[in-house]
């Protein structure tokens, strides 16, 4: 028979759920682990090592369930039921000695054991691990953690180790007794020369995996677990990381014990990988005798001539970031040393001088071949036949920098011969990548004149708002979904936001984290459109999708905080996980889609206009149905003055706390910003405050809609269909301040009627 011994999706988001829910009904769990996963016992070690895996996850779920469930479950399989006995067990709610007489099957004997000693281990070290393999599989694991929590056991574990007897044990018990009576193993010579070739390489961090021998010590097990690593950024890379899971633990290698595996090997080959990780964690520097072995790796590699395995191997990487610190500058320059500055000089390979430049010192032969090599990239313009060539050309860094004005002019009449009577959508992605070259070279050229490159910035946003835009609009397909709301709704809805604008912000901001929950599901299952960059197509200029900028967006750093606990506790419901930043972005688009539907919807503008202007008890310009931009910008001043109101009521001064800007209003968003962060703080959610949200990012937030900057700058909301959203947006939203401000002075005035 075929078994899956894994959880299904389905499964996984049906348990997760049901532990939320504390759920006491888990019998169908049961049924489906003895149809789904092999549970015949064991003939060997061998086979428990072979069979653990998926029923270690098994266990880890009985422990969830014993964890809000008091029913006892059924059981058809022996074997399955002494697993769950033994999850009673380690929860504390049955002792050791009726479990350990209990329990018959072989893989259950083991298992206990297993657990048993883990117990012992997490009670004495402050760990929680539920299972824990490592004392029975590696010696001297007793000098790792602290055995105190064993004294008292230690006897009876001897004793349960001399009534078991399974094929293949054998080295496993020997390891637990020598980790109980504290035995010690030195150093291997053996060990080294085994592993040599992995430990001493130009590329021993690049996440190496392979077979090890048994029987080795925790101090070689560790080392050897330091080549499961990879370097980005400077940074240590685990093989496998998912919430406070990483693999390998790298945190656990602290300045303290790698001191104490460099004094157990006292070893070159185990110095070289122990001092790069110490320098790579904590930036220790290494020893010369370590750097001069990075320098030889090197070079040997360089003799070899493939830059892609020159850049992407380890000890390239760790070299640079010893240039980068200035590490390579104090130390002696010894003939190795030396030797391996000459070996970089006399590099002539164009490809590896480009990297190299990055970090490592280059001559003035190097350099002039660089540049060389760079003019020669510019001067390519004469052979640019195409608009995707021309995005690749534009897109150099080094070009943008190193371009003179000749070519230069070269490349501006090149953009404007290959955009005439082109309509391809590759013409937007040019004018973005235009803007960008246009960009770089102000900020980095020293030989064109930045009047010019200026002039030439304005000049191509004007070109492409009153020549190109429309063009562009017309090539694209127009996709359209057709959605009937019966009239009868629509007037309710309409009813609905004039009696309470909460309403529509409900209908356009998502507040609820469930709704939250669904929106990620839903990006998990369709990830691959999430990763894929997009350009979008505006009236001032062609974007690319916009990242979340969190800076100074205090509101978002609570969205994202938001999203980071949804995935840590409902994880389990999604297919993938995404970044924190794709999940805030996706939220922002669909507060904004939801928008267009619900302000659509709305169509008493004119009446809630006129109510407007009464609750305010300002004249309003008069509204004949053509709305102008003095209609829109009128409210954003009425808008921030009720904004302050609303804040004073909750304690927030109106005005900068400071000296030097005394008595100066605070701007509207960062009274919005304080006030919900007092909300998030008091409620943890902003379920009751979709209105200030609502006002918040469709007025403020430029990761949002930000309407009265848009308008107010003349970016956008200014004419045609978009200032009639950004009027009715606005409008509603200084409705709902309003309606907040009058609720809170309402239910004021009750209360203080009856304590009166």
């Amino acid at each position: 028979m075929n078994y899956k011994d894994y959880l299904g999706h389905e499964i996984k988001v049906k348990l997760g759920d049901g532990i939320l829910e504390h759920s006491q009904n888990w019998q169908w769990f049961v049924e489906y682990i003895e149809e789904n996963y092999n549970l015949s016992d064991i003939d060997s070690f061998c086979d428990f090592n072979e069979r653990i895996n998926p029923l270690i996850h098994v266990f880890h779920c009985f422990l969830n369930i014993l964890e809000i469930c008091n029913r006892d479950l059924q059981f058809k399989d022996l074997l399955l039921s002494e697993i769950y006995l033994i999850s009673k067990y380690y929860v504390g709610a049955i002792e050791r000695e009726r479990c350990s007489d209990e329990i018959n099957t072989k893989f259950a004997k083991i298992l206990f054991l297993v657990v048993w000693i883990t117990k012992l281990q997490n009670s004495g070290n402050a760990t929680k691990y539920i299972i824990d393999d490592r004392f029975l599989k590696q010696r001297n694991f007793h000098q790792a953690i602290n055995m105190l929590a064993f004294d008292y056991d230690k006897e009876a574990i001897l004793l349960y180790l001399e009534n078991t007897s399974l094929v293949g044990f054998e080295e496993a018990k020997q390891n637990i007794e020598d980790n109980l009576n504290k035995v010690v193993y030195n150093s291997s010579e053996i060990f080294l020369k085994n592993y040599e070739g992995d430990l001493l390489s130009v590329n021993c961090f690049d996440y190496q995996l392979f077979d090890r021998e048994s029987n080795l010590t925790w101090q070689e097990n560790t080392l050897l677990d330091m080549l499961k690593i990879s370097i980005r950024e400077g940074k240590i890379e685990p093989m496998f990381s998912s919430g406070d899971s990483i693999v390998p633990d790298y945190r656990s290698w602290t300045p303290h014990l790698l001191d104490q595996l460099k004094s157990y090997f006292n070893h070159s080959i185990s110095n070289y990988v122990i001092e790069s990780v110490d320098f790579l964690l904590n930036r220790r520097d290494p020893s010369l005798e370590i750097i001069e072995t990075h320098c030889k790796l090197l070079m040997e590699l360089i003799s070899k001539g493939d830059t892609y395995d020159i850049i992407s191997s380890s000890t390239y990487k760790i070299l640079a970031m010893l240039f980068s610190e200035g590490v390579m500058d104090k130390i002696t320059k010894t003939e190795v040393i030396r030797n391996f500055y000459k070996t970089i000089h006399s590099i002539t390979s164009i490809n590896l001088l480009l990297e190299l430049r990055q970090s490592f010192p280059i001559n003035k032969n190097q350099i002039r071949s660089v540049k060389d090599y760079i003019e020669n990239q510019y001067k390519d313009i004469l052979l640019i036949k195409d608009i995707d060539t021309l995005t690749q050309y534009l897109g150099n860094a080094d070009i943008a920098r190193c371009i003179n004005q000749k070519y230069y002019n070269m490349t501006k009449a090149k953009f404007l011969e290959l955009i005439e009577g082109v309509k391809e959508i590759s013409v937007a992605n040019l004018f973005y990548q235009a803007m960008l070259f246009l960009l770089e070279v102000n900020r980095t050229n020293q030989n064109i004149d930045k009047r010019i490159v200026k002039q030439d910035m304005i000049n191509i946003q004007a070109y492409w708002q009153h020549n190109i835009y429309q063009k562009q609009v017309e090539t694209l397909h127009e996709y359209s979904k057709m959605t009937k709301v019966p009239k009868v709704e629509v007037e309710k809805y309409n009813n609905s936001v004039m009696i309470n604008p909460i309403v529509i912000a409900k209908a356009c901001i998502i507040s609820k984290e469930s709704d939250m929950i669904s929106t990620m599901e839903h990006v998990s299952e369709h990830a691959i459109i999430y990763l894929v960059n997009r350009i979008t197509l505006r009236p001032i200029f062609p974007m690319k999708d916009k990242e979340i900028n969190f800076d100074r967006h205090d509101t978002d750093n609570i969205l994202k905080s938001q999203v980071e606990g949804i995935i840590e506790k409902y994880g389990y419901k999604f297919m993938n996980i995404l970044s924190l930043d794709i999940y805030v972005s996706v939220l922002h688009k669909q507060f904004e889609e939801n928008a267009k539907l619900a302000i659509a919807m709305f169509d008493r503008e004119k009446e809630l206009y006129t109510l407007v202007e009464e609750l305010l008890g300002f004249p309003l310009i008069p509204y004949e149905g053509n709305i102008t931009l003095g209609h829109l910008t009128q409210l954003f001043p009425l808008l921030e003055i009720e904004i302050r109101h609303l804040g004073k009521l909750f304690g927030i001064v109106p005005f900068k706390e400071s000296l030097d800007e005394f008595m100066k209003f605070k701007d509207p968003s960062s009274i919005l910003r304080e006030l919900l962060d007092n909300i998030y703080r008091e409620l943890n959610g902003f379920e009751n405050a979709p209105d200030l949200l609502f006002v918040y990012h469709f007025m403020y937030n430029s990761n949002s809609l930000n309407i009265r900057n848009e308008c107010i700058h003349g970016r956008e909301y200014i004419e045609g269909n978009q200032i009639r959203f950004g009027f009715k947006v606005t409008l509603l939203a200084l409705y709902m301040v309003k309606y907040r401000r009058d609720l809170i002075l309402t239910n004021t005035a009750k209360t203080d009627r009856k304590t009166s």
